[in-house]
Protein backbone atom coordinates (compact mmCIF):
# COMPACT_ATOMS: atom_id res chain seq x y z
CA UNK A 1 0.00 0.00 0.00
CA UNK A 2 1.23 3.51 -0.82
CA UNK A 3 2.81 5.00 2.36
CA UNK A 4 0.68 8.17 2.14
CA UNK A 5 -2.55 6.18 2.06
CA UNK A 6 -1.32 3.73 4.72
CA UNK A 7 -0.63 6.60 7.10
CA UNK A 8 -4.03 8.10 6.36
CA UNK A 9 -5.65 4.74 7.07
CA UNK A 10 -3.64 4.44 10.30
CA UNK A 11 -4.79 7.84 11.58
CA UNK A 12 -8.39 7.10 10.55
CA UNK A 13 -8.27 3.75 12.40
CA UNK A 14 -7.04 5.42 15.58
CA UNK A 15 -9.80 8.04 15.27
CA UNK A 16 -12.48 5.40 14.80
CA UNK A 17 -11.23 3.48 17.84
CA UNK A 18 -11.16 6.71 19.82
CA UNK A 19 -14.74 7.56 18.86
CA UNK A 20 -16.17 4.04 19.12
CA UNK A 21 -16.96 4.29 22.84
CA UNK A 22 -13.87 2.49 24.16
CA UNK A 23 -12.99 5.62 26.08
CA UNK A 24 -16.45 6.39 27.33
CA UNK A 25 -17.03 6.01 31.03
CA UNK A 26 -19.48 8.27 32.85
CA UNK A 27 -23.16 8.13 31.95
CA UNK A 28 -23.95 11.81 31.32
CA UNK A 29 -27.46 11.77 32.78
CA UNK A 30 -26.07 10.81 36.21
CA UNK A 31 -24.84 14.41 36.54
CA UNK A 32 -21.22 13.59 37.37
CA UNK A 33 -19.61 15.69 34.60
CA UNK A 34 -21.11 18.94 35.98
CA UNK A 35 -18.33 21.41 36.80
CA UNK A 36 -15.38 23.23 35.21
CA UNK A 37 -12.73 21.48 33.07
CA UNK A 38 -9.36 22.62 31.73
CA UNK A 39 -5.93 21.58 30.53
CA UNK A 40 -3.28 22.64 33.10
CA UNK A 41 -0.91 23.59 30.27
CA UNK A 42 -3.48 26.06 28.89
CA UNK A 43 -4.46 28.06 31.98
CA UNK A 44 -6.95 30.81 31.16
CA UNK A 45 -8.93 28.58 28.79
CA UNK A 46 -11.55 26.03 29.76
CA UNK A 47 -15.07 24.67 29.73
CA UNK A 48 -18.19 24.72 31.89
CA UNK A 49 -20.39 21.60 31.81
CA UNK A 50 -23.86 21.32 33.32
CA UNK A 51 -26.26 18.37 33.25
CA UNK A 52 -29.75 19.91 33.20
CA UNK A 53 -32.70 18.03 34.67
CA UNK A 54 -35.93 17.94 32.69
CA UNK A 55 -37.82 15.96 30.10
CA UNK A 56 -35.72 15.49 28.13
CA UNK A 57 -32.54 15.94 30.14
CA UNK A 58 -29.92 18.14 28.52
CA UNK A 59 -26.21 18.82 28.68
CA UNK A 60 -25.04 22.43 28.49
CA UNK A 61 -21.53 23.59 27.65
CA UNK A 62 -19.66 26.90 27.59
CA UNK A 63 -16.14 27.21 26.19
CA UNK A 64 -14.03 30.23 27.04
CA UNK A 65 -10.90 30.78 24.97
CA UNK A 66 -9.41 33.37 22.59
CA UNK A 67 -9.72 33.97 18.86
CA UNK A 68 -6.91 34.33 16.32
CA UNK A 69 -6.45 38.01 17.28
CA UNK A 70 -6.20 37.29 21.01
CA UNK A 71 -9.66 38.63 21.81
CA UNK A 72 -11.89 36.74 24.29
CA UNK A 73 -14.02 34.04 22.68
CA UNK A 74 -17.03 32.45 24.37
CA UNK A 75 -19.25 29.83 22.75
CA UNK A 76 -22.21 28.06 24.36
CA UNK A 77 -24.70 25.36 23.51
CA UNK A 78 -26.90 22.58 24.82
CA UNK A 79 -28.48 19.41 23.49
CA UNK A 80 -30.87 16.71 24.74
CA UNK A 81 -29.34 13.51 26.10
CA UNK A 82 -30.71 9.99 26.54
CA UNK A 83 -30.52 8.04 29.78
CA UNK A 84 -27.50 5.94 28.75
CA UNK A 85 -25.51 8.44 26.66
CA UNK A 86 -21.75 8.47 27.36
CA UNK A 87 -20.59 10.47 24.31
CA UNK A 88 -22.55 13.31 22.71
CA UNK A 89 -21.98 16.10 20.19
CA UNK A 90 -23.19 19.56 21.26
CA UNK A 91 -23.84 22.31 18.66
CA UNK A 92 -22.33 25.56 19.99
CA UNK A 93 -22.86 29.20 19.05
CA UNK A 94 -21.11 32.55 19.38
CA UNK A 95 -23.12 35.68 20.18
CA UNK A 96 -22.51 39.39 19.63
CA UNK A 97 -24.35 42.66 19.04
CA UNK A 98 -25.78 44.14 22.27
CA UNK A 99 -23.71 46.54 24.40
CA UNK A 100 -23.10 46.66 28.13
CA UNK A 101 -25.28 48.71 30.47
CA UNK A 102 -28.55 50.59 29.98
CA UNK A 103 -28.10 50.57 26.19
CA UNK A 104 -28.52 46.77 26.05
CA UNK A 105 -31.09 45.80 23.40
CA UNK A 106 -31.85 42.08 22.86
CA UNK A 107 -33.00 42.89 19.33
CA UNK A 108 -29.34 43.57 18.49
CA UNK A 109 -28.36 39.99 19.35
CA UNK A 110 -26.65 37.99 16.59
CA UNK A 111 -26.40 34.19 16.86
CA UNK A 112 -23.48 32.71 14.90
CA UNK A 113 -22.96 28.93 14.54
CA UNK A 114 -19.45 28.06 15.76
CA UNK A 115 -19.35 24.27 15.38
CA UNK A 116 -19.79 21.14 17.48
CA UNK A 117 -18.06 20.00 20.67
CA UNK A 118 -18.11 16.23 21.25
CA UNK A 119 -17.60 15.30 24.90
CA UNK A 120 -16.83 12.12 26.85
CA UNK A 121 -15.64 11.51 30.40
CA UNK A 122 -13.53 8.36 30.92
CA UNK A 123 -13.48 8.97 34.69
CA UNK A 124 -14.85 11.46 37.22
CA UNK A 125 -11.71 13.60 36.86
CA UNK A 126 -10.75 13.24 33.18
CA UNK A 127 -12.48 14.36 29.99
CA UNK A 128 -11.92 14.19 26.23
CA UNK A 129 -13.39 16.95 24.07
CA UNK A 130 -13.22 17.30 20.29
CA UNK A 131 -13.96 20.81 18.98
CA UNK A 132 -15.01 20.85 15.33
CA UNK A 133 -15.35 24.42 14.07
CA UNK A 134 -17.40 25.60 11.12
CA UNK A 135 -15.44 28.81 10.51
CA UNK A 136 -11.87 30.00 10.04
CA UNK A 137 -10.50 28.83 13.40
CA UNK A 138 -8.89 25.35 13.37
CA UNK A 139 -10.56 22.34 14.94
CA UNK A 140 -8.80 20.56 17.79
CA UNK A 141 -8.89 17.82 20.42
CA UNK A 142 -8.57 18.47 24.15
CA UNK A 143 -7.58 16.16 26.99
CA UNK A 144 -8.83 17.75 30.21
CA UNK A 145 -8.95 17.37 33.97
CA UNK A 146 -11.59 18.53 36.40
CA UNK A 147 -11.07 21.99 37.93
CA UNK A 148 -14.24 22.22 40.07
CA UNK A 149 -17.24 20.19 41.14
CA UNK A 150 -20.63 21.40 42.38
CA UNK A 151 -21.82 21.05 45.97
CA UNK A 152 -24.43 18.31 46.19
CA UNK A 153 -23.66 16.81 42.76
CA UNK A 154 -21.83 13.53 43.16
CA UNK A 155 -19.89 11.47 40.64
CA UNK A 156 -19.62 7.69 40.57
CA UNK A 157 -16.96 5.90 38.56
CA UNK A 158 -18.23 3.29 36.07
CA UNK A 159 -19.31 0.16 37.93
CA UNK A 160 -19.24 -2.54 35.26
CA UNK A 161 -17.46 -5.60 36.66
CA UNK A 162 -13.84 -5.99 35.64
CA UNK A 163 -12.87 -9.23 33.94
CA UNK A 164 -11.45 -11.84 36.29
CA UNK A 165 -8.20 -13.69 35.90
CA UNK A 166 -5.98 -10.93 34.48
CA UNK A 167 -2.34 -11.76 35.07
CA UNK A 168 -1.04 -9.42 37.79
CA UNK A 169 2.33 -7.69 37.72
CA UNK A 170 4.42 -6.22 34.95
CA UNK A 171 3.15 -6.23 31.34
CA UNK A 172 5.53 -5.19 28.55
CA UNK A 173 5.61 -4.74 24.81
CA UNK A 174 7.73 -2.87 22.29
CA UNK A 175 8.41 0.55 23.91
CA UNK A 176 5.57 0.16 26.43
CA UNK A 177 5.01 -1.23 29.94
CA UNK A 178 2.44 -1.09 32.72
CA UNK A 179 1.53 -2.81 35.99
CA UNK A 180 -1.67 -4.75 36.78
CA UNK A 181 -2.73 -4.94 40.44
CA UNK A 182 -2.85 -8.26 42.27
CA UNK A 183 -6.66 -8.36 42.08
CA UNK A 184 -6.70 -7.40 38.38
CA UNK A 185 -8.87 -4.31 38.87
CA UNK A 186 -6.37 -1.46 38.30
CA UNK A 187 -3.19 -0.49 36.59
CA UNK A 188 -0.90 0.75 39.34
CA UNK A 189 2.40 2.52 39.90
CA UNK A 190 5.47 0.45 40.76
CA UNK A 191 9.22 0.69 41.07
CA UNK A 192 9.95 -0.81 37.64
CA UNK A 193 13.31 -0.81 35.91
CA UNK A 194 11.57 -1.08 32.52
CA UNK A 195 9.33 1.92 33.21
CA UNK A 196 9.51 5.38 34.62
CA UNK A 197 10.11 4.82 38.36
CA UNK A 198 6.54 5.21 39.66
CA UNK A 199 4.52 4.98 36.45
CA UNK A 200 1.37 2.91 36.12
CA UNK A 201 1.77 3.15 32.33
CA UNK A 202 4.88 4.25 30.46
CA UNK A 203 5.62 4.43 26.73
CA UNK A 204 8.06 5.80 24.19
CA UNK A 205 6.25 4.77 21.01
CA UNK A 206 6.94 5.50 17.36
CA UNK A 207 3.83 7.22 16.06
CA UNK A 208 2.23 9.32 13.35
CA UNK A 209 1.04 12.92 13.81
CA UNK A 210 -2.27 14.31 12.57
CA UNK A 211 -0.15 16.15 9.98
CA UNK A 212 1.12 12.72 8.81
CA UNK A 213 4.66 13.15 10.14
CA UNK A 214 6.64 10.60 12.14
CA UNK A 215 6.70 11.40 15.86
CA UNK A 216 7.20 9.95 19.35
CA UNK A 217 4.51 9.30 21.96
CA UNK A 218 6.07 9.48 25.42
CA UNK A 219 3.16 8.89 27.81
CA UNK A 220 3.78 8.37 31.52
CA UNK A 221 0.82 8.17 33.92
CA UNK A 222 0.95 7.69 37.67
CA UNK A 223 -1.59 5.26 39.11
CA UNK A 224 -3.89 3.83 40.07
CA UNK A 225 -6.33 3.78 37.14
CA UNK A 226 -9.33 1.42 37.14
CA UNK A 227 -9.78 -1.45 34.71
CA UNK A 228 -13.47 -1.30 33.77
CA UNK A 229 -15.14 -3.86 31.52
CA UNK A 230 -11.70 -4.95 30.31
CA UNK A 231 -10.57 -1.42 29.42
CA UNK A 232 -8.47 1.29 31.04
CA UNK A 233 -7.47 4.88 30.38
CA UNK A 234 -4.78 7.02 31.95
CA UNK A 235 -4.12 10.74 31.63
CA UNK A 236 -1.44 12.99 33.09
CA UNK A 237 -1.35 16.74 33.76
CA UNK A 238 0.49 17.31 30.45
CA UNK A 239 -2.50 15.98 28.52
CA UNK A 240 -0.73 12.74 27.54
CA UNK A 241 -3.30 9.98 27.19
CA UNK A 242 -3.25 6.20 26.85
CA UNK A 243 -6.02 3.65 26.66
CA UNK A 244 -6.04 -0.09 26.36
CA UNK A 245 -8.20 -3.20 26.09
CA UNK A 246 -7.45 -6.59 27.59
CA UNK A 247 -8.15 -9.02 24.77
CA UNK A 248 -7.57 -12.00 27.11
CA UNK A 249 -6.02 -12.67 30.50
CA UNK A 250 -2.56 -12.54 28.86
CA UNK A 251 -2.96 -10.06 25.99
CA UNK A 252 -3.65 -6.30 25.80
CA UNK A 253 -3.53 -3.64 23.11
CA UNK A 254 -4.43 0.01 22.69
CA UNK A 255 -3.31 3.48 21.64
CA UNK A 256 -1.53 6.46 23.14
CA UNK A 257 -1.72 10.17 22.33
CA UNK A 258 0.54 13.13 23.03
CA UNK A 259 -0.73 16.62 22.17
CA UNK A 260 0.98 19.92 21.45
CA UNK A 261 -0.26 22.04 24.34
CA UNK A 262 -3.48 20.04 24.59
CA UNK A 263 -5.03 21.17 21.30
CA UNK A 264 -4.40 21.04 17.58
CA UNK A 265 -1.36 18.95 16.65
CA UNK A 266 -1.02 15.55 18.27
CA UNK A 267 0.93 12.32 17.89
CA UNK A 268 -0.73 8.90 18.15
CA UNK A 269 0.56 5.35 18.24
CA UNK A 270 -0.73 1.84 18.84
CA UNK A 271 0.76 -0.70 21.25
CA UNK A 272 0.41 -4.30 22.43
CA UNK A 273 1.68 -6.01 25.57
CA UNK A 274 1.77 -9.36 27.40
CA UNK A 275 2.65 -10.20 31.02
CA UNK A 276 6.27 -10.83 31.95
Amino acid sequence: MNRKYWIGFYVLSVFLFFSSGALAGLVLSDGGPTGQWFNPQRSGEGFFIEIIKGNPMQIGIAMYSFDADGDPLWVVGNVAIDANDEIVGIPVFEFNGPVWGPGYDPDDLNTIPFGTITVSFPTCDTALFSVQTSGALPSGDYSLVRLTSVEGVGCTEPTEPSPTGLTPGLWTGHQVCFMVSEDGTHIIGGNLSECDAQAAFDSNLDGISNELNECKVTTSCEGPWPIVDGKFTCLNELGELAFGTFNSTTSASGSAFEGEGGRGEFCSATWSATPE
